[in-house]
């Protein structure tokens, strides 16, 4: 089976789309690989406008957040990359304060003091909207701008139980709350090892008018953390916002695109990552075969929005090889940004 880039390349748009119909037989399949050829022909065929890049701190471009809810909310969350580790730890909030979230899901009174670490999409979104708008200032307007921004991913504003506004306020108040170590080790020359190790909260504070109710209207402000804030500024990795509205709903499929975004354009030769390397890595939970499996059933979803990224698959894992950016540095204007590319 080619890639949407192969029959782009072969066919042409209108050609790549008969061979689709032709191709698949299930509505639901064929209206995928519709979509996938036609997000590739539109990053193909022009690169972003400079509204349309987005940014994500390169330490959160290696390890990733749960894909689903933990199971407690005191859960600490670890994963480590190489020689980089990642510990995401949750922050309290008194219980008095009525969220409408709690009542469904915390039992306890200790159980409802802890807020719980940010998890799945809706988590991941909020940190690249924070880190997208903090590289301009650290105080980021959480109102209509993240509405706005919202609807370009392609969400709509719904109320109630299930509704995107519940999920998202939730995402908001859980990364807002906890705190973020980032453990990594060097090597010296001399083959002596320095452990370094920061502990910093993305959020310095927060003022939310309208987040204790389920009403669609709510506003205010986040003002990141100084050393956060700093330390972006200098690791900012560029993404391609066409590429995180394709894959907005698959906590998988952004982890390996913004892994692919940070990694690629930095190898000189090639790197397997083994399931059990990618597992430990990535935001994903359950077994080394189910980890294998979920990623070949995602990985033309990233591809089609990272069309020059190399990569081949195995029975062991994940091989990638040096590849173009997917956002050329030249198209990063206006900023005084150290990109990590």
């Amino acid at each position: 089976m080619k890639s949407p880039r192969e029959q782009l390349e072969l066919l042409g748009f209108d050609g790549a789309m008969r061979a689709v119909e032709a191709e698949w037989s299930a509505p639901a399949d064929r209206a995928r690989a519709r979509r996938r050829v036609e997000v590739t022909h539109e990053i193909s065929s022009s690169p972003p406008e400079n509204e349309d890049i987005s940014y994500l701190h390169s330490g959160l471009c290696q390890t990733c957040l749960p894909h689903r809810r933990p199971a407690s909310n005191r859960d600490v969350w670890k994963r480590q990359s190489g020689r980089f580790r990642l510990i995401v730890q949750p922050g309290y909030l008194d219980e008095s304060i009525d969220l409408p979230w709690r009542a469904a899901t915390e039992q306890s009174k200790q159980e409802r003091t802890w807020v719980g670490i940010p998890y799945g999409p809706k988590a991941r979104l909020i940190l690249i909207y924070l880190q997208t708008e903090g590289v301009k200032s650290r105080v980021v307007n959480m109102g209509p701008s993240m509405s706005a921004w919202m609807r370009s991913l392609g969400f709509t504003a719904t109320g109630g139980e299930r509704g995107t506004i519940r999920q998202f306020k939730e995402q908001v108040l859980r990364i807002g709350r906890c705190s973020f170590s980032l453990q990594w080790t060097d090597i010296d020359p001399s083959g002596t090892e320095t452990v370094n190790i920061t502990d910093t909260r993305i959020v310095d504070g927060m003022s939310l008018w309208g987040f204790t109710t389920d009403g669609g209207r709510w506003s205010g402000e986040i003002e990141l953390s100084e050393r956060f804030h700093v330390h972006l500024k200098e690791h900012a990795v560029p993404l391609d916002q066409r590429a995180i509205a394709h894959l907005s709903n698959n906590s998988l499929g952004l982890d390996l695109y913004i892994l692919f975004a940070y990694r690629l354009p930095q190898l000189k030769g090639n790197l397997t990552l083994r399931w059990q390397q990618l597992r430990g890595q990535l935001g994903a939970e359950g077994s080394m075969s189910s980890i294998g499996e979920r990623i070949r059933e995602t990985l033309p979803e990233v591809l089609a929005v990272y069309p020059d990224a190399r990569i081949e698959v195995s029975r062991h894992g994940l091989t990638m090889k040096s590849s173009l950016p997917s956002v050329q540095k030249t198209l990063v204007r206006g900023s005084s940004l150290r990109l990590v590319v």
